[in-house]
């Protein structure tokens, strides 16, 4: 599993999340920890626009203290690297950064994009199915 001898801290990576985001022309950078959730929103500009973005990943339940820390530490560095590869992918012109991030833009109903999305996808691969099979 990646990461999963990290030593740094939760709140390093926290700090190089926030300096990322800012150097991208983000602002308003909030920390989310509802276990088992961890993550951030931030306000990330793109063109002249600001969106609202949400990413959040899933901790694996631990036994006690000590392997809480320690997969929390590797969420968090999950969480720096996947952003790093986002905003790598837009600053190289491979990829719009719109396009990265449209999965995390959070709606009107607070709400990521992903989040209402997945649903449909799955109700619409499972209509699929049922027509192949009849």
């Amino acid at each position: 599993m990646a990461y999963e001898d990290t030593t740094v801290s939760v709140a390093r990576s926290h700090e190089m999340i926030r300096t990322m985001v800012y150097k991208h022309r983000g602002s308003a950078i909030a920390f989310l920890s509802a276990r088992p959730k961890e993550g951030f929103e931030a306000t990330v500009r793109i063109g002249d626009r600001d969106y609202r973005v949400r990413i959040m990943a899933t901790c694996k339940p631990q036994r006690n203290d000590a392997e809480r820390d320690r997969e929390e530490r590797r969420v968090w560095r999950v969480l720096y690297w996947h952003l790093k590869a986002m905003f790598e992918a837009a600053d190289s012109g491979v990829i719009s950064l719109l396009d990265v991030i449209l999965p995390f833009v959070v709606m009107p109903d607070d709400r990521t994009i992903s989040e209402h999305l997945t649903p449909k996808l799955t109700n619409l691969q499972l209509m699929e199915k049922n027509e192949v099979i009849v």
